[in-house]
Order: structure tokens, then sequence, then C-alpha cells
């Protein structure tokens, strides 16, 4: 009997460890760093010299089509109307590069898809499928006369940490080729450098072949005390912020897409130098504010899904398809 106690207790204490450690990890936390709060950004109309400009996305997965709201707002007509067509829609549903959905009658406006009428977003419909709920998400395209458009993209984690993901996943998917991918010491600024991740890509093709890269695609990650352009470092510092310090703020994306010019197929890197010296100081500043809300807190007492709450205002956050962004 005595030998079979013995023989039973390391069973014992390991299914007591195990209560305890779940009883640890399931009791209420506080959690400090704001990580719910409004996120203090903004993308303004003027970024220096580049002028940005909203772009509005079809929420009717059968017309994907985005659009710049400027083009919309001036009636340009539809034969003249520039466009983008979601590939991830056309390989997710199996659609053709230029589908043809119902034309829509009447003026063109920014209040519907000119092509189908469907509504129009700030937000994409993959946006919309993939990212939880309540995920911030600024953008603009940005122009100066002479040089390439570029997109800015700032999207940002809350209590949901599937908000920020690996871009290369979200390419592919969208059928592009990745061809090359490095970190790049980009300038931002007199003085003033940044480590960030470069992927140069190539768009699909009908044929599917792979040709030389389309647009470049850059980013990197930070929250109120660091910038990374590594993910694996972000998911290291989170995870101790977390367990160790109970600290868990937002962890902001910012990326910036560029098309190449095939005739000069090196010119976009002065054009990222050119535009991250006027987009990083945005970043900086907002670094800055997020991090005067460090002592504010949040209590979780089940899931950190369930209380991805937003606390700003304007329509910059994700939503479930159909409905109406918080």
């Amino acid at each position: 009997m005595q030998a079979s106690v013995k023989k039973a207790l390391p069973g014992v204490a390991c299914l007591l460890l195990l209560a305890a450690a779940l009883a640890f990890f399931s009791r209420p936390r506080v959690l400090s760093g704001d990580p719910t709060g409004a996120v203090p950004l903004s993308l303004p109309d003027d970024l220096g010299a580049w002028h940005g400009e909203n772009v509005l996305f079809c929420v009717n997965d059968q017309c994907g089509r985005s659009f710049l709201e400027k083009d919309l707002r001036a009636g340009v007509p539809r034969e003249k109307l520039a466009f983008e067509t979601d590939f991830w829609l056309r390989r997710r549903f199996g659609l053709g590069e230029n589908p043809e959905p119902r034309a829509k009658d009447g003026p063109v406006s920014a209040d519907a898809c000119p092509f189908c009428g469907s509504e129009l977003s700030t937000i994409s419909i993959a946006e919309q499928r993939i990212l939880p709920k309540n995920t911030p998400i600024f953008r603009r395209r940005y122009s100066l006369p002479g040089h390439p458009e570029v997109t800015a993209t700032v999207v940002f984690s809350g209590m949901d940490r599937e908000s920020i993901h690996r871009p290369q996943a979200c390419l592919v998917s969208q059928g592009n080729r990745l061809l090359h991918e490095y970190t790049r010491h980009a300038s931002a600024g007199p003085g003033e450098t940044v480590d960030v991740r470069v992927i140069e890509a190539a768009r699909p093709t009908p044929d599917g072949s792979a040709g030389p890269p389309s647009f470049v695609y850059a980013y990197w990650l930070f929250n109120p005390e660091r910038e990374t352009d590594s993910h694996m470092v972000r998911f290291a510092r989170m995870f101790f912020d977390n367990v160790f310090r109970s600290y868990r703020p937002r962890w902001g994306y910012a990326s910036v897409s560029i098309p190449v010019d095939p005739r000069r197929p090196d010119e976009w890197k002065s054009e990222l130098d050119s535009f991250l010296a006027v987009f990083r100081p945005l970043i900086t500043r907002c670094r800055a504010e997020m991090d005067e809300n460090r002592d504010r807190t949040v209590v979780v007492s089940d899931l950190s899904s369930d209380v991805n709450d937003y606390e700003g205002a304007g329509p910059t956050t994700s939503a479930p398809l159909g409905a109406d962004a918080e």
C-alpha cells in the first residue's frame, strides 16, 4: 500500500502543479499600456510636399475595385476612372482579372461603387474578413508631381494579437510573387535611420509568369518603447512584457508600398528615403503620445479578445463584412 502511494505521488504533484498554474493564469489580470485606448495618430492631407488621398474599396466580393476618393468626388467618367482590382478576391473566388459586375447608372460619386453600386469602405474586403474586429487601420495614398505614388498604411494591434501578422502571407495569397526580401537601413531624415524590412514583389500576370519587381513593400514594427523590422523580436518582446511586466501596449505596423518603374529599377530607394523623412516623424510622435498613457490599465477576466475594444473616434477600424465600422 505504501509503495503504491509513493508511486502515485509524482502524478498527484503534477496534477496539483497543473491546477495551480491554471488558477494562476486564469485569474483576472491588470495590464498596463492602454491596449484599448484611442490611437494618437492621423495621416494628414499633406505630408511635407506629398499630398494624400483616401482609398475607397468596393465591398462587393464580385467586384473588389478600389478608387481614390478624390476621383469619385470629382465625378471622373467611368471610362476614365483609374481603379485597382483586389487580387485577393480574384484568387479567393476564382474570378477573372477584370470582372464585369452589373453596370451602375447615374453620375459617379463617392457614395457607391461606380461599377456595381455597392457600398464603399476605407477598409478592404480582405481586411474585413481576416482582421479581428476593432483593428485600427490608417491609410493614405500620397502623390508628388514627378514621383511614383506611395501608399502608406499603419495597422495597430489591441488585445487581440492577430491584428498584426506577417505581410508575406497576405502578399502571396493575393497572387504576388516575392522575389527578394532583406533588411534595409533606410534614411529617415538628416542623421536619422530606421531599419525596414523590404520585400520586392511582382504582381500576378495572366500566364502566372514571374517578371521583374513591380512594387516594393517596406515595413517596420513599433510600440512606445522600441522599433524593429523583425516579427520574431516583436513576439519575444510581447511575451516578456506581458508575462513579466504585465505591460501590453499597442504595437503598430507601418508599411509603405511603392511601384517600381522597370526603366529605373533602383529609383524606389531614393523615393522611400524621401517619404520616410516626412512619414516616420508621425510614428515617432505617436509612440511618444502612446507612452504617456503607459499607466492606463485594463482588466482581463477571460479571453483577451473579449475586451478587444477601440475607444477612438472615426471609421478607422475593421469590422465584420456588412457591419458598420466602429
